[in-house]
């Protein structure tokens, strides 16, 4: 009798433990992301004075983002900053597009020199990265955009287009020279990163090189042809906005659109990322995907004591204070 109590007690010891088991299993394969499971590097074109600063906060990135690799591509100058960890592959920018050339085609064929040609080498090496990617996908990111909660990139193997309310004339007008024929929609697909299906890159820039009422032969000089003289040394271009257009008509279910909150103008409260703790993070979160630290948006050191109060944090939205700043 003592034996079969003793035996039936153990029985059910070792079935509790092996149900509680089984739930922490399944708790855990519910919660955690289902990591790497499509293979995709992070790419970052960046402006070599701004690497010292990325390292210092590309964590942000590493907790949040469900990449990889992560690749810098920028100039040679800068490799000196990266070397050192084995985290970061680096990619000498002359590799894929080379702004002395850049500015060569400019003074050429529209007899300017424009200030922004770093901006649109920035656009064109996220685009022609596509030629020399191996992967189906790959990630663009912002070099001044942090991420401030986890962000997978796909539902179900489908990738996502991360969608704002935006509307900026020239990109249209440029989009219609160089491909004609695109559907618009009344939202933008201009949110600081992008998830981009190499073949679709491939396609867009493929198409837009057999536009031979444009002059040059690359992409990037027939893009640059494309602009109107006046918009040249404004913004002219995007990249995000020419290739979401372009995927959404010509392969309209390849993605799934989801809204997108971003605060651009991050550097004016908080002036940079290191100014962050897990408190503003959290309280960020709520309303916010990702937090954009733009240099023409400059810090006013007197709102930070009111954005870092815990206890108007707990009082305020994040919208509503951002309104009152």
């Amino acid at each position: 009798m003592n034996k079969q109590k003793k035996y039936g007690r153990l029985f059910r010891i070792t079935f509790i433990s092996l149900l509680l088991f089984i739930r922490f299993i399944y708790f855990e394969a519910n919660q955690k992301p289902n990591k790497k499971k499509i293979q995709y590097d992070l790419i970052i074109p960046i402006n070599p004075l701004d690497v010292k600063k990325f390292m210092k906060h590309k964590i942000f990135y590493e907790k949040f983002l469900n990449y990889t690799n992560i690749i810098l591509i920028t100039s040679l100058d800068a490799k000196k900053f990266i070397e050192n960890d084995s985290s970061i592959i680096f990619i000498n920018e002359d590799i894929i597009i080379q702004k002395e050339k850049i500015n060569e085609f400019l003074n050429k064929t529209r007899f300017i020199m424009s200030n922004r040609v770093g901006w649109y080498e920035q656009q064109f090496i996220k685009m022609a990265y596509a030629r020399i990617c191996k992967n189906e996908y790959y990630l663009v990111w912002d070099a001044d955009t942090i991420p401030i909660k986890f962000i997978e990139m796909f539902e179900n193997e489908q990738p996502f287009f991360d969608m704002k309310i935006e509307h900026h004339f020239p990109y249209f007008n440029t989009m219609e020279r160089i491909i004609p024929e695109l559907n618009y929609i009344n939202k933008s697909f201009i949110s600081e990163h992008m998830i981009i299906k190499t073949e679709f890159m491939k396609n867009l820039l493929d198409n837009i090189e057999m536009n031979h009422k444009l002059t040059g032969k690359s992409f990037w000089e027939k893009i640059l042809s494309a602009i109107d003289i006046n918009d040249i040394n404004e913004s002219g271009f995007s990249e995000y906005e020419t290739y979401g257009t372009y995927v959404n008509t010509r392969y309209p279910n390849a993605y799934i659109q989801r809204n997108w909150h971003s605060l651009r103008d991050a550097e004016r409260y908080f002036g940079e990322p290191e100014n962050l703790n897990l408190n503003d993070i959290n309280w960020l979160s709520q309303d916010y995907h990702a937090l954009s630290f733009e240099y023409w948006t400059p810090f006013n050191i007197q709102n930070l004591p009111v954005v870092k109060n815990y206890s108007l944090q707990k009082m305020y939205i994040v919208i509503i204070l951002n309104n009152v700043l």
